[in-house]
């Protein structure tokens, strides 16, 4: 058996983050943690990890969209599945899509979409299945 899969997970709401934590490190994986982009993009530089969760508005409204985007253009890093937990559909709806129409016309960097507040079953269920479809990864917790 391959070892526990690594998950990181790059959102600025430490409740959010240590909920979540909890929830996949009861399923015996391992998860690490940053605050914002920059800070994830430099632990996905120390150690890539087998799948990003990844929120959309930190310091800025589009800082996941961004770091998402810088992913999907490095080949090292392009395959990784990410996750993305937001409740950017909510908040587009009350500021409007034009604010965000830069990002609205162009492919999504993101293989799956949750919205907040986030189901702990989705979560897994989410997980779950993101890493069964890497290539050859076996989550450890079928």
């Amino acid at each position: 058996m391959k070892n526990k899969a690594d998950i990181l997970i790059i959102d600025d709401d430490r409740d959010l983050v240590n909920s979540m934590k909890i929830i996949l490190e009861s399923r015996a994986l391992n998860v690490r943690t940053a605050g914002d982009g920059k800070a994830g993009y430099e632990s996905i530089r120390n150690k890539t990890p087998d799948l990003i969760i990844l929120d959309v508005m930190m310091a800025t409204d589009t800082e996941g969209f961004d770091l998402a985007y810088k992913l999907r253009r490095e080949s090292v890093y392009q395959d990784i599945p990410i996750l993305m937990v937001t409740s950017f559909p909510k908040h587009m709806a009350e500021q409007g899509p034009e604010k965000f129409q830069h990002i609205m016309g162009e492919n999504w960097p993101v293989t799956q979409f949750l919205e907040k507040p986030i189901d702990p079953d989705d979560l897994l269920s989410a997980v779950m299945n993101l890493l069964s479809e890497a290539d050859g990864h076996d989550p450890g917790f079928f």
